[in-house]
């Protein structure tokens, strides 16, 4: 265990100093000081949440992506994995830190968010929020996984580029079926905007499973990819 803590500080270290992890915070976090500094009507208060949620999920995607790419290209990946790092090891070290910094972002737009609908004439379920904010979680973890099988795979910009365009395409998919599909990746945020027209309980926690379960299949990918990809 303690391989991929070392990986995941160095990443998160790098992130700092190339201020990608200041980048991923403002993302999450802008979008509710957004909610909060223009108040609306409930059901467009939601919709911003979870719209900005999405754009800050597709971003992070790209930022993973690019930062992988950046470390092969650098030769950061190969001194790591000529040091006794397996190549798995550092890839779910990159996972981890990237995962952190989302997840942490996530949760203060959460907090955030939570307290400016708190301030509106609105029933809002409080699990049926937290189990639509897991599924966002999860799908951005998803989200991560694709942008790092994407950085394992293509250089800088070109990795940057596929991911984002994965990401925003499944996005516009499932905004483009009739209903939030708890099977359709994407369809956490589309649930966080009907949360104060519908009970979304069981389908968000359909849609958090969805999302583990295609992290860890990204992930896998992201695994062979690396393995065979040249540090």
């Amino acid at each position: 265990m303690r391989q991929p803590v070392l990986v995941a500080r160095l990443a998160v270290r790098e992130l700092w100093m190339t201020f990608r992890l200041l980048v991923l915070l403002v993302a999450f976090v802008g979008t509710s000081a957004v909610v909060i500094l223009f108040p609306a009507a409930p059901a467009i208060t939601l919709a911003r949440l979870a719209l900005g949620l999405g754009v800050a999920t597709v971003l992070a995607s790209g930022v993973a992506a690019w930062s992988l790419a950046e470390e092969r290209t650098a030769g950061r990946a190969g001194w790591m994995v000529s040091r006794s790092v397996s190549r798995g090891t550092y890839l779910v070290g990159w996972f981890v830190a990237l995962s952190f910094i989302t997840v942490g972002g996530i949760l203060g737009a959460g907090i955030l968010g939570w307290l400016a609908l708190f301030s509106l004439p609105l029933r809002l379920d409080g699990a049926a929020f937290v189990t639509s904010m897991a599924a966002i979680g999860a799908t951005a973890a998803a989200a991560i996984a694709c942008g790092l099988a994407a950085g394992a795979v293509l250089r800088g910009a070109f990795a940057f580029g596929l991911a984002v365009a994965v990401c925003a395409g499944l996005g516009v998919a499932a905004w483009q079926l009739a209903g939030p599909v708890p099977a359709v990746p994407g369809a956490a945020y589309l649930l966080l905007g009907d949360l104060g027209s519908a009970s979304v309980l069981p389908s968000a926690m359909r849609a958090a499973g969805v999302g583990l379960v295609l992290a860890a299949v990204l992930l896998s990918v992201a695994r062979v990819a690396i393995e065979r990809a040249d540090l």
